[in-house]
């Protein structure tokens, strides 16, 4: 198989294959605990250990129709981890991945992996993608499950660690499954551990941080947010509706502050200014109006405006709201706790990635303009 490079929509990564100048970056990755924990290297890892793999091991899995690329930020072109197809054969192959200990909480595996699922079922032609992972090594299951990959059993001893059995899980995603999960989460509510799925020759780990809860149909727009509320105790009042509550005032900055996002994605940073500019102008001129009646009737309107919007600009609004609930629930501090500012906000803790829109678009026959 001729190399080639996968490039992410949104101009951030590039997966490359890797190249001899890798090797003392590899070597240094590899000596990782997570990595020496999870996979099958050498342990301890050498710089001949890494010699080996870029020089023999890749090229001849190349060759024989089994890629394996480094992922690379464009940014500054640093190697930040490394996904593979193995045992490619009979339209069918098997993902692995790693990523480097001081690149995780970044997206970064997300981004990849799509890029390398689109890859899959697309130029190279499979039906059906794998993965496993030894039995507990829930970061690992959820780099892939948030991708539509299906749990589909424990197999016992079908991984071998430096000569010991390990039962693992295996799991499958076809050519036209939805890249969305299909199950509710099934793992612990939070984990600090990198993700890791065992290969023959790829040691594979990311970080992607995992949420409290399954994430309900993004067709339940409701259910999506209340899940978010729920995870971040947030206020769900029981009492009759009133807008006249102390969060209306942070409620009503966020909601316009999406609004000039959208003014600025449409017609321009001057023109997004000038909404923030209105809204600030509008809060000074609060003279104590809370008519929750009208404030009902606009909330109803806009959700039926903007999914309106959505459908006569072909925007898949289901698929970018799956996106952005992965990428919220990722917020959680390092205890596993929300992160608050000091008017209520939720903020990103270390283990936040974004959403990755472009490429929820791509998926769609988006391209972006040159």
């Amino acid at each position: 198989m001729d190399r080639f490079d996968l490039r992410s929509p949104d101009g951030t990564l590039v997966l490359s294959a890797p190249t001899p100048d890798d090797i003392d970056r590899v070597t240094e990755i590899c000596v990782d605990p997570e990595i020496q924990r999870w996979t099958t290297v050498p342990s301890p890892y050498t710089r001949d250990d890494a010699v080996t793999f870029l020089t023999e091991v890749v090229p001849e899995a190349w060759d024989k129709g089994a890629p394996t690329w480094t992922i690379r930020t464009t940014a500054d072109d640093r190697l930040v981890g490394m996904v593979d197809l193995h045992d490619v054969a009979h339209g069918r192959g098997e993902i692995g991945y790693w990523m480097a200990p001081d690149a995780r909480g970044h997206g970064y595996l997300t981004r990849a992996i799509e890029l390398v699922l689109d890859a899959a079922f697309g130029p190279i032609g499979l039906e059906l993608v794998h993965w496993r992972a030894d039995v507990g090594n829930w970061p690992s299951w959820r780099a892939v499950w948030r991708h539509g990959f299906r749990k589909e059993g424990t197999v016992r001893g079908l991984n071998v660690q430096r000569g010991e059995l390990r039962d693992s899980w295996i799991g499958s995603l076809h050519k036209d499954d939805p890249r969305t999960p299909v199950a509710p989460w099934d793992g612990p509510e939070t984990t600090a551990e990198p993700e890791t799925s065992l290969t023959a020759d790829l040691p594979s780990t990311t970080a992607e941080p995992v949420a409290a809860g399954a994430s309900p149909s993004p067709r339940d727009p409701e259910a999506l947010v209340r899940q978010f509320h729920d995870t971040y105790a947030l206020p769900v009042v029981a009492d009759p509706p009133s807008v006249d509550r102390d969060r209306v005032h942070m409620r009503m900055a966020l909601v316009a502050e999406e609004l000039a996002e959208l003014v600025e994605a449409v017609y321009g940073k001057a023109a997004g200014a000038e909404m923030s500019a209105a809204f600030t102008r509008a809060m000074a001129a609060d003279d104590g109006t809370r008519d929750t009646v009208e404030a009902a009737d606009a909330l109803g309107d806009l959700t039926y405006v903007i999914y309106g919007m959505a459908l006569e600009c072909g925007i898949p609004l289901e698929d970018v709201l799956a996106e952005i609930q992965a990428s919220n629930l990722s917020k959680l501090g390092a205890d596993g706790k929300p992160i608050y500012r000091e008017d209520g906000k939720v903020l990103k803790g270390p283990g936040f990635f974004p959403p990755d829109i472009a490429g929820v678009l791509a998926r769609h026959g988006f391209k972006p303009r040159s």
